[in-house]
């Protein structure tokens, strides 16, 4: 495969353009009211069950021979250096570098201290381009990959949220691809913003025609969602778990990466990608046609 098909990151590969490869599965530790990290001090985790869920999802990868990223998130800036000190003390990069503003700005200064490259860790997110002081932090801290967020209401359709990308509503009178690239960001990740069931369905069409005509990853995080649908007669934790692993299904066979979210629900999230995946191959190689009749 041409290198031109995917970014690189360690021995992990990012499709761009096309859908041929297996997205990367990325799931989140040390989000807020995760049941290992302690509710009044952030700064305080366990360290042993935080090992435990990362090699978890590590094995699975392996496993399914799908891909995968951490996403290392983060309430406080003292929270998230504490937990990058952790996962660099026992796992390697790259990685995801999420939660709120601060901790992110936070985390990019204390990787820089530490002689961590911007090659080996993905910024998360960013929306536009009108906070001044992060478009500076990424151009100081010269960030070489980041994901856009697209934010949009439940209807947005797949022209607009394209629009949201490529029309010149950024300050200089730029796109938002052209303006993180002025600024270093040579590797743009697109997430489409999942609000509900008929929003992911815009997203999933608004991937399709940025991969093709834009040449740039795309994903989003298709879970986000499901709690709208919990419902008060069966148990909320697995009736959950089976929905994300039936909407992991289609979503898995139009991106190139997805955020499945807590990383302790990587068991069903792999699974059901694999089996996605397989499943597209077996209509690709047989040349069947199913989905004509839509």
């Amino acid at each position: 495969m041409d290198d031109t098909e995917y970014y690189s990151y360690g021995n992990i590969k990012l499709g761009i353009g096309k859908f041929e490869l297996p997205p990367v599965l990325i799931g989140t530790i040390f989000y807020q009211n995760e049941t290992i990290v302690n509710r009044k001090n952030p700064e305080i985790f366990n360290m042993q069950k935080a090992i435990k869920r990362i090699e978890t999802h590590q094995s699975l990868s392996e496993k399914y021979k799908i891909p995968n990223l951490i996403e290392i998130s983060a309430t406080t800036p003292k929270s998230i250096i504490k937990y990058l000190e952790f996962y660099l003390d026992h796992f390697n990069p790259p990685f995801i570098l999420g939660g709120n503003f601060e901790s992110r700005i936070a985390g990019i200064e204390y990787l820089e201290e530490n002689g961590i490259k911007p090659e080996h860790y993905i910024y998360n997110t960013i929306s536009n381009l009108k906070n001044q002081k992060e478009v500076e932090v990424l151009k100081k801290y010269k960030i070489k990959s980041a994901v856009v967020l697209i934010l949009g209401s439940e209807n947005m359709t797949s022209t607009q949220r394209f629009s949201y990308i490529t029309e010149k509503t950024q300050p200089n009178n730029v796109n938002m691809i052209d303006g993180l690239k002025d600024i270093g960001v040579e590797r743009i990740w697109i997430d489409g913003g999942v609000v509900n069931l008929e929003s992911l369905a815009h997203i999933l069409e608004t991937q399709q025609l940025i991969s093709k005509s834009l040449r740039l990853p795309v994903g989003t995080a298709p879970s986000l969602f499901l709690f709208q649908y919990s419902s008060p007669r069966l148990n909320i934790k697995f009736h959950t778990r089976y929905r994300r692993a039936s909407i992991m299904f289609i979503v898995a066979w139009y991106s190139n990466f997805i955020f499945y979210g807590a990383i302790e629900d990587a068991k069903e999230s792999f699974a059901s990608a694999y089996q996605s995946i397989e499943f597209r191959d077996i209509l690709k190689n047989r040349n069947i046609k199913l989905f004509n009749q839509f």
